[in-house]
């Protein structure tokens, strides 16, 4: 198989995949690359030999539904959904001091991922099955997914914080990290059979984050979210936690990925938006997910009692399972100091970190009082464990002090009624102007 490089070293053409369970990695559609510089643009193309199937599928819903046509990816440099399956802060800081004399654009990005990538898509330079571009010798070490040392896995990404990265470490980050999303440490780690993320402490961190991160997540449990299996280790005096991944199956099959950033075409590299919780339900319910408004307005009220303001559209995504998209089990849930939210509740709502404020848009996401009741209390009940949930995860005196601050509304929930209102009425998704901002209700200033 030879990849097709242009004269610069830039990628000109990407085969994609995707990994069926019984049929293994079949080829779907190509990418091919245009222009030069940084940033240039891809058209991507469904194979006939895919849109003919009857058991076809969109990569995504939204974006890049079944069709014959090319489609232009501007203006960014590929289409959405191709964003969530490459690398993200932490996996393209891997790549480039992998690679420190190339420029990596999305299809060098895409092309370098390896075999155990998020979602159920691949790559590879023809139709003949997928790849990983290696662009100069000698390669850093094979891409396949193994069980590796965690302890070795954990100094590795701390020498990359520290700019102290040896040759060892780095080609065992790229076998574990280089296609990996988020800007935290952390990599791919496979135990038992089971596939995992091996969540890491960054430095900086303003206490135990991967700690605190397991106390959310046992809280939003409680609250009745679907969050990942999880362990809590300590290695090196350090703590680690380990979530399952929730992109493969029981038996390893894989699930197709698209991040409510995707869902709602947000820019790739948005943090900040206009965007909020409802569009997010409104969108979800109108691709087909089951219980879409109840599901994200629980999640928002979680977000809000655990002080996770750090709520921006990467952190959320869903999942295809089968032919049926679903949100995916909750993850990145930590408490941040900022008092407002990334995401609003709906239009027109401040975004400030208040679960009697969140609570008043259940109206607007279209909830029977009862329902809307019922979901606050079994939150309010779950944010009441917080006692005993740092107990169980033995925090520090020191960061239990910290996150008893932050977490203050878990210890004495907001008392609500439903004559706290917002004036909004249940928006459905023909209301919704995706092409500009979907809104023309009073915006923050």
């Amino acid at each position: 198989m030879a990849w097709q490089i242009s004269k610069d070293g830039r990628i000109d053409r990407l085969v994609v995949f995707r990994v069926l369970p019984t049929e293994g990695a079949v080829p779907i559609g190509q990418l091919v690359f245009e222009g030069k510089g940084p940033v240039r643009q891809s058209r991507f193309a469904y194979a006939r030999s895919w849109t003919e199937r009857a058991d076809k599928v969109a990569i995504d819903p939204v974006n890049l539904r079944l069709s014959s046509k090319q489609t232009q990816s501007t203006p960014y440099e590929v289409p959405l959904p191709f964003y969530d399956v490459g690398p993200d802060g932490w996996g393209k800081q891997v790549l480039a001091a992998a690679y420190p004399g190339h420029q990596l654009g999305m299809g060098e990005l895409l092309a370098l991922g390896g075999d155990d990538r998020t979602g159920d898509l691949l790559f590879g330079p023809d139709p003949s099955g997928p790849s990983t571009w290696v662009p100069e010798a000698p390669p850093m070490g094979d891409r396949l997914a193994r069980e590796d040392d965690l302890a070795q896995l954990l100094e590795a990404a701390a020498a990359m914080e520290e700019g102290k990265i040896t040759d060892p470490s780095l080609r065992l980050l790229m076998r574990s990290s280089a296609d990996i999303g988020g800007a935290r440490p952390k990599t791919r780690f496979n135990s038992d059979g089971r596939s995992w993320i091996a969540k890491f402490p960054a430095w900086g961190d303003p206490f135990d984050d991967p700690r605190a991160e397991a106390v959310c997540l046992d809280i939003a449990a409680g609250a009745g979210v679907p969050v990942p299996s999880r362990r809590l280790v300590t290695i090196n005096d350090r703590s680690v936690l380990l979530v399952e991944r929730f992109d493969r199956g029981p038996a390893g099959e894989r699930h197709g990925y698209i991040s409510a950033g995707t869902l709602l075409r947000e820019p790739p590299a948005t943090y900040r938006t206009a965007m909020t919780y409802l569009d997010i339900a409104v969108k979800a319910a109108a691709i087909g997910v089951a219980d879409a408004r109840a599901d994200i307005f629980r999640r928002m009220l979680v977000n809000s009692f655990v002080h996770n303001t750090d709520d921006h559209l990467r952190n959320m995504a869903l999942i295809r399972t089968g032919r049926a998209w679903q949100v995916a089990p909750a993850f990145d849930i930590v408490p941040h100091r900022p008092n407002r939210h990334v995401l609003a509740p709906a239009p027109g709502v401040r975004p400030d970190c208040d679960p009697a404020l969140a609570f008043s848009t259940s109206k607007a996401f279209g909830l029977p009082v009862g329902e809307a009741a019922a979901i606050y209390d079994q939150v309010a009940q779950a944010a009441q464990d917080i006692g005993q949930l740092l107990d169980k995860h033995h925090t520090s005196p020191k960061d239990r002090e910290v996150l008893t601050t932050l977490l203050s509304r878990c210890l004495s929930p907001p008392a609500v009624t439903m004559s706290v209102g917002y004036a909004g009425q249940p928006m459905a998704e023909a209301d919704m102007d995706h092409d500009s901002d979907p809104y023309d209700g009073p915006r923050l200033k």
